[in-house]
């Protein structure tokens, strides 16, 4: 019988909602703004009324049935709460695999967190297909890793290894992520450097206009590269440790920013001892949807 899948990919920004045939060609879209919805209940309200009506949109111009539902999202998803997603208000208390059931009952839920989907999705079909030790660098509104070996993706213990958003940045840190902060991402994710650039210009900035301001503002460039210059301190320590055969990355900031991989890769060079290379995503800001379609279809293969 012929189905189709529905893609969830939730973001601190975004979220991006698709059905896909079984061979993974999108056949209905939409993009919703996170931000403008205000707060988690809100949100994930508005996706699923969308993800019910481009159910019935896909019924209507492809037929079929809907097979499965893949959800790329924020953080460590558990049946009443979400650990470790705190750039939405109220993402924590959502109880993200109830609701997708009642909305969609009856057809398997597959749920990851967004940066593990994305690699997902780059394993399957993108740049880390056929490579052995990989790391996928989510780069975007947060800031966070997942290790590949082969064609699984990596785990950990309590499925948060590669959340780098809570390393300490100096010895002297005060509080992480038992006091809610990510001491790494507040300084070099796509967010935090928004925020700390209008603290520091003293007027509301994006991280987006900041790179545009730096083509021509030496502050701004100065502000810039002391988190680039981060960014790749912690990178260069990663890649000594695993050793990987390819570094890739994904996320808005990563793809929009003309800058920050040239300047990675020199100082992975200059640094490492076997550097791998650093590449943008096949999919790039899309491989968070990508990897919920590869969930949909029961394609994953993890590993703690």
């Amino acid at each position: 019988m012929k189905s189709f899948v529905l893609a969830f990919d939730f973001g601190g920004t975004k979220m991006a909602i698709a059905t896909a045939t079984p061979d993974r060609e999108i056949l209905e879209r939409v993009e919703l703004s996170t931000v403008e919805c205000g707060d988690g209940p809100t949100a994930l309200e508005k996706a699923l009324s969308a993800g019910r009506e481009l159910v019935e949109r896909t019924k209507q111009s492809y037929g079929g049935e809907l097979a499965g539902v893949g959800i790329s999202t924020m953080g460590i998803t558990h049946a009443d709460r979400v650990e470790m997603a705190p750039n939405v208000p109220g993402w924590d208390q959502l109880h993200i695999p109830g609701a997708m059931q009642a909305a969609f009952p009856g057809v398997p839920i597959r749920i990851d967190n967004d940066v593990k989907a994305a690699a997902l999705a780059e394993v399957r079909r993108g740049a880390l297909q056929g490579k052995d030790y990989g790391i996928y660098v989510n780069m975007g509104t947060g800031i966070a890793i997942t290790f590949t070996l082969g064609d699984r993706v990596l785990q950990g213990h309590n499925g948060a290894s590669g959340e780098v958003a809570y390393f300490l940045r100096s010895q002297d840190e005060k509080a992480g992520y038992h006091q809610g902060v990510a001491p790494f991402e507040e300084h070099c994710g796509g967010k935090g450097i928004g925020d700390q650039a209008s603290k520091h210009f003293g007027e509301p900035l994006t991280a987006k206009q900041l790179y545009a301001r730096a083509a021509t503002d030496e502050a701004a460039r100065k502000f810039l590269d002391d988190r680039y210059q981060e960014i790749a301190f912690h990178l260069i320590n990663l890649v000594i440790a695993w050793d990987p055969e390819i570094v890739v990355f994904g996320g808005g900031m990563a793809a929009r920013n003309e800058e920050v991989l040239p300047y990675l890769r020199k100082r992975v060079e200059q640094f490492v001892p076997y550097p791998p290379q650093l590449v943008l995503a096949r999919f790039e800001s899309d491989a968070g949807l990508y990897g919920a379609i590869e969930l949909a279809l029961g394609n994953e293969r993890k590993t703690r």
